[in-house]
């Protein structure tokens, strides 16, 4: 059964696809953007913790509706110390991340793209003349088509899309676990604690909400230094025996949530991979192409920008009939994030060699040095590296990068 002719077809109604529907939209094309759940930002897996740029690259007109709690700065903790970080000019939102899809759903629908809820997208054959999406709803048992000319794969980790199109971007994920609960959480600061038996290879959270008794506890681990494969496991033990977690942990909790963050394989910068079939009309954003930070996991920044871009380069494509120029939305991607994308999966393969002796030296040298006021003057949670590049060539810590660089070297 054919359901309908598009120019453009964004699949998936994350920040990404939303952002790209309507960009594609305001542009003059007809868009359809498809959500496979019944509700736009549900389920929630994300931490929810954006920046400002990320709140004014959203051009949501009221974005202070989906703020839970404004966050000053963070509590670092290591095994055996801890570090405050806050800055007198930087700001992040814990915010509610379904109202915040559906408000960017909304205004994609606001500049003319059409939305279909409970839609999943079952295969994407490629040919001359554009796509053919083959879907699914929960209302009907049987499969529909839809032809697009320009396909957005907007679908998270494990993108059709990207696997109709033989596009890869993923080297692997990491595997996270979260839950909302009973804590009492610092006041308006998040807290990161970081170990090889608190979260191998990543970090755990814990993110305060609306009211103080209440927070995000989460954390991810990198499979391939871990101990245990699940992160649930580490979740559980850190609210019965950490230090911190297990006294601030009231008990309850009222929601639970667990998803993958993937790692992109090698930051767009050695041309090894393509986010790109320009030739049969198929771009990747967001998840699906793994434009996120690896050294913080967080996505939402990226996913609105790339967004952005993928809408404007797939109606251009459109208007002008040429979809050679698709190609030029993975040059204008690379040129914003490459190097910062590949600065963090250097870092995050430092981070993999780590132990808890490592990270006590870590943040004991920062704390007692002046290093804290360069993290304070370019610390920024979109562009990590700002502050980091100085940190890992600053002479007073050339021990334990020179330690961490050997394991980096030859541990697969």
């Amino acid at each position: 059964m054919e359901r309908g002719t598009y120019d453009v077809v964004v699949v998936g109604g994350g920040p990404a696809g939303c952002m790209a529907a309507r960009y594609a939209a305001k542009a003059g094309v007809s868009t359809l953007l498809l959500e496979e759940h019944a509700t736009i930002g549900e389920p929630v897996h994300c931490a929810g913790l954006l920046s400002t740029r990320a709140l004014t690259e959203s051009e949501l007109q009221r974005p202070e509706r989906c703020v839970s709690r404004e966050i000053k700065g963070a509590v670092i903790y290591s095994p055996s110390h801890e570090l405050l970080l806050e800055s007198p000019t930087q700001r992040a939102f814990a915010v509610s991340r379904d109202l915040f899809d559906q408000e960017l759903a909304t205004a994609a629908v606001k500049a003319g793209a059409e939305l279909i809820l409970r839609c999943k997208v079952k295969t994407v054959q490629i040919g001359d003349a554009g796509c053919v999406l083959t879907v699914a709803t929960e209302t009907s048992n049987a499969t529909q088509k839809i032809t697009a000319r320009v396909v957005i794969g907007a679908d998270g980790v494990r993108s059709t899309v990207a696997r109709s199109a033989g596009l890869r971007t993923t080297q692997r994920c990491l595997s996270c676990a979260q839950i909302e609960g009973d804590y009492e959480a610092e006041s308006d600061y998040a807290e990161i604690f970081v170990g090889k038996g608190v979260a191998p290879g990543f970090f755990a959270w814990a993110i305060p909400l609306g009211t103080r008794r209440r927070a995000r506890i989460g954390l991810c681990i990198d499979r391939r230094c871990s101990s245990q494969t699940s992160p649930l496991a580490f979740l559980k033990r850190n609210l019965a025996e950490h230090r911190v977690l297990a006294q601030k942990f009231g008990g309850e909790v009222f929601h639970r949530s667990a998803g993958a963050i993937p790692l992109p394989m090698d930051g767009g910068m050695r041309k090894k991979t393509t986010h790109v079939a320009h030739s049969s009309g198929v771009l990747l954003v967001g998840d699906a192409a793994a434009q996120i930070k690896p050294i913080t996991g967080g996505g939402v920044y990226y996913g609105l920008r790339c967004g952005k871009l993928a809408g404007e380069q797939a109606a251009q494509a459109c208007l002008t009939d040429d979809m050679t120029v698709l190609h030029d939305y993975e040059r204008r991607w690379r040129c914003e994030f490459g190097r910062e994308i590949a600065f963090g999966l250097m870092v995050h393969r430092l981070r993999c060699v780590m132990n808890d002796t490592d990270y006590d030296t870590l943040i004991r040298t920062i704390s007692e040095s002046e290093l804290v006021e360069r993290i304070y003057a370019k610390g920024d949670m979109d562009y990590p590296s700002l502050a980091l590049r100085g940190l890992v060539r600053n002479p007073q810590l050339l021990p334990l990068m020179a330690r961490s660089l050997v394991k980096y070297l030859y541990t697969r």
